[in-house]
């Protein structure tokens, strides 16, 4: 028998998207990336620019420019959550071009989720698997701008690009502090 339990994610812009989307593409664009292109009985990565092998140093000159703004963000999320902080662990950039895609995945960490950095419209968007129910797709309303967080079991992907312009995320990995908000304390003391 499933145990049925409720989780959340969050959907919630980046203030300061607009402000540091141009000097950030140019950041990633200057920096050291590499590819992938993997294909098995499941599922096929065809990720074109990334740099998911440094994720954990944070001295890249593009993380150094929004790490401060990203915490930020991020601790909102935590207390919406019904957490005090919530630490940033591994941080790293993807680039799908025409083509391009992530098969079905998790993470580790806590939580993870994606800035849609470089995100039109008409670009497929995030999707995970319903635990509860695997027959079940959820497809992210997320558009530029938006940072998107969800626990990191969740399996997910990025589907097939199918249009022949570059889709550019920053993806991450994210921890709790184990204190609970004041707010979450009073109501069940």
């Amino acid at each position: 028998m499933k145990l049925k339990i409720e989780t959340a994610g969050l959907v919630k812009p980046f203030n300061k998207h607009d402000q540091l989307k141009n000097k950030l593409l140019s950041l990633i664009h200057q920096s050291k990336h590499e590819n992938i292109l993997s294909v098995n009985n499941y599922f096929s990565d065809n990720i074109h620019n990334l740099d998911w092998s440094k994720n954990s140093d944070f001295n890249r000159e593009w993380v150094k420019f929004i790490l401060n703004d990203l915490q930020k963000h991020f601790d909102e999320c935590a207390v919406d959550l019904g957490y005090d902080k919530i630490n940033i662990k591994r941080i790293w950039f993807q680039q799908y071009l025409e083509g391009g895609s992530h098969g079905w995945h998790i993470h580790g960490e806590t939580y993870t989720g994606v800035y849609y950095v470089e995100f039109e419209k008409d670009f497929p968007k995030t999707e995970l698997i319903n635990q509860f129910d695997q027959n079940k797709k959820i497809i992210v309303d997320a558009k530029e701008g938006d940072i998107v967080i969800f626990p990191s079991f969740i399996i997910h992907r990025s589907p097939v690009m199918k249009i022949k312009k570059r889709k550019t995320i920053i993806s991450f990995n994210l921890e709790f502090e184990s204190t609970i908000s004041k707010k979450i304390l009073k109501k069940y003391k």
